[in-house]
């Protein structure tokens, strides 16, 4: 049988693979790109807080009057330069570019657990990216209530904040289909021979770092839709009785606090989610390098 029945075309194999490694360079890819952008807002609100009164060389037609940033659109930038660098950037980048890549090579596995499930993965956070941009160009621009999105300024932002929400939970649910693929896939998939104490350091990183985000993410993805709730339905799950030129709000009662609670369950956790891909990387470039058994392994897992 000639080997040509056998080719993939460039969109099955580098658009829509379900391929592990594949996969990791999509993350990849995508997230430098989108950590570039967020270095890029970071710029421009530094360049107008050391020169306020002169316009942003390059980009400043598009900020506003005379090229200078407006304060509506300043709050806009710090909003979406922390949610990018966070949810979009470095999350993806250490968990999902990394993880998908070097995973299943390094325990002997062939493929991740669920490979359609891995795909599946990558596309919500594409397509959550996606969304999150699409706040710039909603009238009254991109989410301006920060990157933890707090009531009651965000119950009452513009739209670019309801955008900045459904972003928000596609983004949320990529990552906890992801950590579910890493926790199958290092606990069925190992190779014979490899017990948990022979794994090497970059894999039990990854393997605690799903085990987190399987905890931390889903009180934040349930923030996410009662405030979105909030917004669309006219629930009051964080929206306090608040006045108005007098005039009590027909809406009231809810209580800012609790979505503080289900934020910062995401929020500790996020410090770890962060750093100990960094830290397994780093463990295992030095060992490798050095041509050592890593010192304290066992501690250093424990």
């Amino acid at each position: 049988m000639s080997s040509n029945n056998h080719k993939q075309s460039f969109w099955t194999k580098y658009i829509w693979s379900t391929d592990h490694k594949v996969i990791g360079i999509q993350y990849g890819i995508t997230s430098l790109i989108w950590l570039l952008f967020g270095f890029a807002l970071m710029m421009i609100m530094r360049y107008q807080l050391a020169y306020p009164e002169s316009p942003v060389p390059f980009v400043g037609n598009l900020l506003g009057e005379g090229g200078i940033l407006p304060s509506e659109m300043y709050n806009s930038l710090g909003a979406m330069h922390g949610t990018i660098m966070i949810f979009l950037g470095v999350v993806p980048l250490a968990f999902g570019a990394f993880g998908n890549y070097f995973v299943p090579l390094q325990i002997g596995a062939i493929d991740m657990a669920f490979p359609k499930l891995n795909a599946a993965s990558y596309w919500m956070y594409f397509v959550g990216s996606v969304i999150m941009a699409i706040g710039f160009f909603v009238p009254g621009g991109a989410a301006n209530s920060g990157w933890t999105s707090y009531p009651p300024l965000a119950d009452i932002a513009t739209t670019g904040q309801t955008v900045w929400l459904l972003g928000m939970v596609m983004l949320i649910t990529s990552s906890l289909l992801g950590s579910i693929n890493i926790l199958v896939t290092v606990i069925q998939l190992r190779t014979e021979g490899m017990t948990w104490m022979k794994m090497p350091i970059f894999v039990w990183t990854q393997f605690i770092t799903a085990f987190l985000l399987l905890l931390a993410f889903p009180p934040l993805e349930a923030a996410g839709v009662l405030q979105l709730m909030d917004r669309l339905a006219g629930t009051s799950f964080f929206m306090p009785t608040i006045m108005e030129l007098g005039e009590r709000l027909e809406y009231g009662g809810g209580s800012p606090i609790l979505f503080q609670h289900l934020f910062w369950f995401f929020g500790h956790p996020e410090v770890y989610i962060v750093a100990l891909p960094a830290f397994g990387i780093v463990s295992d470039l030095i060992s490798v390098h050095a041509r050592k058994n890593i010192f304290g392994y066992r501690m250093m897992v424990w």
